[in-house]
Formats: structure tokens, C-alpha cells, sequence
């Protein structure tokens, strides 16, 4: 009996080291599919004594060799730095040869880094391109990019009903982000009739989890109402939406600052963050500043020169307020000297920007 027993026992130690010797055999024969298990025999530590630098050698051969499961574990061992330093250009790469051979956890990743600049130069652009592929089946997070990208007019024209389109297919899956993101659109007022109410509906559960653009939204949502004290909830969730990275709430809670609603007025805090907003609000950011400076503040002295300056930055911007202002301190010699020339440049010029298609008649 003891025999028998022994013998069973050497049977089943002696099969795997025979299978696992045989493996080896192979895959340095150039049997990619032995190399791959040979790899995950490594990796793992089943079949023989787990050596994660092993590992990485026959995934990294048989990736070399057209595998793409191998170009997928290849990658990830160089991100990770699992027994090698960490790489995330080699990862990149890795990753994008799976990619580009259907990989769907590899397109993703690719879509991410390029995003996000990580072992390769940022693409928006090339990131896109990727999230598009991963949007075309069931991948919920590049639902959500794909909103993003038209919500933001980034890389496509902005486009807040193709942004409503990807958002909605992600909320029917209850993705709690793209529950925000769509509250925005309602709020917006582009391209989307707005909804206040649904917007609120829609940002309860993202503004319990304390999501950045939930805080936008209330203080948004806030905004609106227009009273003292929804004023002052709207700076602090504004506040706090511009802190988590929130680009949108720059103008709104600039604005709080400059007329002091919701908290004391504050120029130089305001001019701060108007100076950090994209260009497409150049043109009302500098007559704000040059209506800052002409009328002054308790902490802004009154500065023609510099207000001159502003509304002239704001009406080549075409605000066609600026322009109307500059018209007249011309006209008059408001801290200049009278310039009927000046004047009716600047007049001309308001004209153009109120109504294009009447000077193009002139013409």
C-alpha cells in the first residue's frame, strides 16, 4: 500500500516538472505560445518558482514575436516596475503594438496616456482617436471622454448635443461623472434648452460624492436663484469647484469677486483669476479691467492710462462696449486729448462688431 502511495506521489510531482521542462523546450525552440505560458509559469509561481525577471524576458520575446497577450503583460511589467525600473515610454509602446492589434484594455490605456502625456507626448487629438474606438462598443469611460471632448469644443467643434448623445448612453449605465457633466449641459444654455430642475435631479448624487463638477453645477444652480444667500453658497461651491480643477468655475467666481456678491469685493483677486481664462473671454475680461481702473476701488486706484489701455485690448477683441467707450473718452478728451479721428474709428468699429452684415453693404 505504501508502494502504491509513493508511487501516485512521484507521478504527480514528476508530471508538472516533465510538462514544465517541456515548455521550456519549446519556447527556446521559438514556440511563441510556450513562451507566453513559460512567462505566465514565472509570473505566477505555478509550475515553477515564481522569477518575475524571467517573467519579463519571454513576455518581452514572444511580444517581439507578435503576441499580443505578451505585448499587454510586457507593458504593464515596464509601468509597474515589476522587476525592472519603471518605463512608461517601453509601457507606451507595449501597449500601443496590443492597441493597434485590437487590444480593447490596451486601447484604452493608450487613449489615457496620450491624454495625459504619460510615455509619449500629449495628443489630445491622437487621444481622441482612441477614445472614439473605445466608444464604438460598451466602454463607459470613453462614453464619457467623448462627452467631454464636444462639451468642450476640444480637438472637435463644440457640440453640446453630440456631448448630450455620449453622456446619455453613460448615465443609462449610472456613470456617476457623466451624471455632472450632463447637468452642466442643462445649465450651459448652448446649443441645449436649459433645465434647471433636471440639473439639480441630475447633480444630487455626483454633489454627495463631493465630484469637482457637482460643486460647479450647485454653485451654478445657486447663481441663478440670485439671492444673498444662494450668492454666497455659490462662491463657496465655486471656490471649491475652481480648487479641484474645474476650468468653467474661473469666470463665474472671478465675477463673484469683481462685484461682490457672495463675498467682498476684491479687484485685484478678481483680475487674478480673469487673467487666467482662455482667450475666447479676452474681450469682456478687459473691459471688466478697464471699468475697474476708470472708476476705481478701495483697493484700485483710478488709472485712465491703464483703462485706456484695457478698452483698446477689449475692442480688438471685438467688445463692441469697449468700443463705444473708447469713442467717447475721444470724443471728449476724458484723460486723452480730443481726437475726432480716433473717435470715429472706434465708432466704426462698434458698428462692424453690433452688426457685420450692415458694413459688408457699405462696402
Amino acid at each position: 500500500m505504501k508502494k502504491t502511495i509513493i508511487f501516485i506521489s512521484a507521478i504527480f510531482f514528476f508530471i508538472p516538472l516533465v510538462f514544465s521542462q517541456n515548455i521550456e523546450q519549446k519556447a527556446k525552440n521559438g514556440n511563441i505560445q510556450a513562451m507566453y505560458d513559460l512567462a505566465k509559469e514565472y509570473y505566477s509561481g505555478i509550475g515553477r518558482l515564481e522569477n518575475k525577471a524571467n517573467a519579463l524576458v519571454w513576455f518581452e520575446r514572444a511580444a517581439n514575436k507578435n503576441h499580443i497577450e505578451s505585448m499587454y503583460r510586457t507593458a504593464q511589467m515596464y509601468e509597474k516596475g515589476l522587476s525592472t525600473k519603471v518605463s512608461l515610454r517601453k509601457a507606451f509602446n507595449f501597449y500601443l503594438l496590443a492597441a493597434e492589434k485590437g487590444h480593447e484594455a490596451s486601447q484604452l490605456i493608450v487613449a489615457q496616456m496620450l491624454e495625459k502625456g504619460e510615455g509619449v507626448s500629449k495628443s489630445d487629438s491622437r487621444a481622441y482617436l482612441w477614445y472614439r474606438v473605445c466608444a464604438e462598443r460598451k466602454e463607459v469611460l470613453a462614453w464619457r471622454k467623448m462627452g467631454d471632448y464636444f462639451r468642450d469644443g476640444k480637438v472637435v467643434m463644440k457640440d453640446h448635443i453630440q456631448a448630450k448623445y455620449w453622456y446619455d448612453k453613460a448615465v443609462e449605465v449610472n456613470d456617476i461623472e457623466s451624471k455632472s457633466s450632463l447637468a452642466y449641459l442643462y445649465i450651459a444654455n448652448e446649443g441645449l434648452a436649459p433645465k434647471a430642475k433636471e440639473a439639480k435631479e441630475l447633480n444630487r448624487e455626483p454633489f454627495q460624492k463631493q465630484l469637482p463638477m457637482a460643486y460647479y453645477v450647485e454653485g451654478m444652480l445657486n447663481l441663478y436663484e440670485s439671492s444673498d444667500s444662494n450668492n454666497k453658497k455659490a462662491f463657496e461651491y465655486l471656490s471649491k469647484a475652481k480648487q479641484l480643477g474645474i476650468s468653467h468655475a474661473y469666470y463665474p467666481l472671478a465675477m463673484l469677486y469683481y462685484k461682490g456678491e457672495g463675498t467682498k469685493r476684491n479687484l485685484p483677486k478678481a483680475f487674478e483669476i480673469m487673467q487666467s481664462l482662455p482667450a475666447e473671454y479676452n474681450g469682456e475680461v478687459c473691459y471688466y479691467m478697464a471699468m475697474a481702473y476708470q472708476q476705481g476701488d478701495e483697493d484700485l486706484d483710478i488709472d485712465q492710462t491703464k483703462a485706456i489701455e484695457y478698452f483698446k485690448k477689449a475692442a480688438n477683441a471685438n467688445n463692441a462696449e469697449a468700443c463705444w467707450e473708447l469713442e467717447r473718452i475721444y470724443k471728449q478728451g476724458i484723460g486723452v486729448k480730443k481726437n475726432l479721428k480716433e473717435a470715429s474709428f472706434w465708432r466704426k468699429k462698434a458698428l462692424s462688431i453690433e452688426n457685420p452684415k450692415l458694413q459688408q453693404s457699405k462696402k
